[in-house]
């Protein structure tokens, strides 16, 4: 009895709990904010790379110099440490907005200062490698394969909402972006698509008429692309496909979100305004789109140099 009322006198302070019991309080929050699939990332991300860390450290050991060095070491080990350790930022600033603690120890921290330098490659296929992976995946004489790939390209839709359509959503020369399939701690769900996602996309004669034998070959079919058993297609299966397809070729493969950027490229080339791709592209806001523009031009600039150095030859 006597020290149930000494804790009520002389509480703990919030700055003595550690960063684990901070990350609970703040996942309460951060819940209802997020789909299903974003918490679960987000949580997985935290259980493998931040909570063995430094879950243990209480709030008032933690300095910015300690946090610049986890957030180096993250670098170190993972292409999304930025957005991981933003993230990490965000449960701090719950602890400072509550006044668990002065100041925010992550505010400082910055990605200066990172000893390995991650080299910016080309994940897209210009138009002649677009043309040239086409040609490969017709030589399969899958029509899954052939429509799937062609989906990819020619719409830039993402490989959730591509795996999501039924052939409801495919009527007039349009697709109807309406949902996506996205992986939870519960297995594979159908949810709306990504904020300001839902989108009616127009397609080409050629992408229709591949669209058309694919339903005729699947007629009994719901969804556009199926299992073998009638179920939802693997999400690993594209990805499969594609290497299996470029094994021992010339041309390199790319991650199937890559061929976003590869539609995207095909949007610019053709003349489109950025407005017109963060629409296409099912973007949230303008920036996405601007940096994929800045990633398309400077290897398309790259390119013009080589393409010169070629033509001159001295």
């Amino acid at each position: 009895m006597h020290n149930i009322q000494e804790e009520i006198d002389n509480p703990t302070p919030k700055s003595a709990m550690t960063f684990k019991e901070l990350y609970d309080e703040w996942l309460l929050v951060y819940e209802k904010e997020v789909q299903n699939s974003t918490y679960y990332k987000t949580t997985r991300a935290f259980e493998k790379h931040v909570l063995p860390v430094i879950g243990s450290t209480k709030l008032s050991d933690f300095t910015p110099m300690e946090l610049q060095n986890f957030r180096n070491d993250l670098s170190e080990k993972l292409k999304f440490a930025r957005k991981l350790f933003g993230m990490v930022r965000k449960v701090f600033n719950h602890a400072a907005l509550l006044s668990y603690i002065q100041a925010n120890p992550a505010a400082p921290v910055t990605s200066q200062g990172i000893k390995k330098k991650v080299e910016e490659k080309k994940d897209f296929y210009d138009t002649d490698e677009l043309r040239e992976f086409m040609a490969l995946v017709e030589k399969t004489n899958d029509i899954k394969k052939i429509a799937l790939f062609r989906i990819l390209a020619f719409t830039g839709i993402r490989k959730g909402e591509l795996l999501a359509l039924k052939w409801k959503d495919y009527r007039k020369s349009t697709l109807d972006i309406n949902k996506a399939i996205s992986h939870s701690p519960v297995g594979y769900e159908i949810l709306p698509p990504k904020a300001n996602s839902n989108r009616l996309l127009s397609l080409d004669e050629k992408t229709c008429k591949i669209l058309d034998k694919l339903h005729q070959t699947y007629p009994e079919s719901t969804r556009i692309f199926e299992s073998e058993n009638g179920g939802m297609l693997s999400p690993s299966k594209p990805r499969k496909w594609l290497l299996e397809i470029t094994k021992e070729k010339e041309i390199e493969p790319i991650r199937i979100h890559a061929f976003r950027h590869t539609h995207a490229s095909l949007l610019f080339e053709s003349g489109m305004s950025l407005k017109q791709v963060q629409y296409r592209l099912g973007h949230a806001d303008l920036k996405t789109t601007m940096n994929i523009y800045t990633h398309i031009t400077k290897f398309a600039k790259d390119k013009i140099g080589q393409q010169f150095s070629d033509y001159i030859d001295f």
